[in-house]
């Protein structure tokens, strides 16, 4: 079995009980196949030192722990590479296992719409990416074209859109998990013919009657917020198209 740890100035390495260490600025490393080939770097001229250094299979590093090969060698070359935030140390890294190192950043009191946070996007295999405070914000929609029955999901989407409904439509209680003063809009229109709405009982009209039809060719919207305490989507607002 083998470990390979990252000291503070380089690496060692533990294979079957024989431990080397390399010098961070020294190491070269390869992947084969499903093995990683680590080299001493560190003659005058850069080149490779002699032969292979060690060649380790990935089956048999049990330190750090890595899905794969390629994953295996990322995360060495992180130890290593300055610019992945290796090199020994990164006084300036973020770490997914270390707490108080947001809260030692400088705080910005306001927020402009043009301010950028970091995210992993879940549609692009999680790789780092931009976004700024507008699009955080900015409502995420759910479009349907007609459906007899409409399940919202409050994890997902804060408005729900169906159009050309062409039945009537039961508005079931919506999936996920929320929480006290979340919203939820819907925008409904039909195919050009009245259609029949059905409420679960986990809407609760407040100084508002809900709309039990749509009204031929008419937008129609209904504004929730969600009372955690009476476990209800509170319906304060509805609005058609005159």
């Amino acid at each position: 079995m083998a470990t390979i740890t990252n000291l503070t100035s380089g690496i060692e390495v533990d294979f079957g009980g024989a431990v080397t260490y390399i010098k961070h600025n020294n190491v070269k490393l390869l992947k084969r196949g499903t093995n990683i080939n680590i080299y001493d770097d560190s003659d005058d001229d850069g080149n490779q030192r002699g032969q292979v250094y060690i060649t380790i299979p990935f089956s048999e590093v049990t330190s750090p722990v890595t899905a794969d090969i390629d994953a295996l060698y990322t995360a060495v070359k992180g130890y290593i590479d300055v610019s992945s935030g290796g090199g020994g140390t990164d006084a300036n890294a973020v770490h997914v296992n270390a707490a108080n190192e947001i809260t030692g950043i400088t705080e910005k009191t306001s927020v402009d719409n043009q301010d950028e946070f970091i995210i992993e996007d879940s549609e692009a295999s999680y790789v780092k990416k931009s976004i700024t405070r507008k699009n955080i914000v900015k409502p995420i929609v759910n479009s349907t074209t007609t459906t007899a029955t409409l399940t919202p999901n409050i994890d997902e989407y804060e408005q729900e859109d169906v159009t050309d409904l062409a039945s009537a439509l039961t508005i079931a209680a919506p999936t996920g998990t929320p929480s006290t003063g979340m919203k939820l809009l819907f925008r409904i229109t039909d195919d050009g013919t009245n259609r029949a709405l059905t409420w679960n009982v986990i809407y609760r009209a407040i100084g508002i009657t809900l709309p039990s039809t749509t009204t031929a060719n008419k937008i129609l919207y209904i504004g929730c917020i969600y009372d955690e305490a009476g476990s209800k989507w509170d319906a304060v607002a509805v609005k058609e198209e005159v």
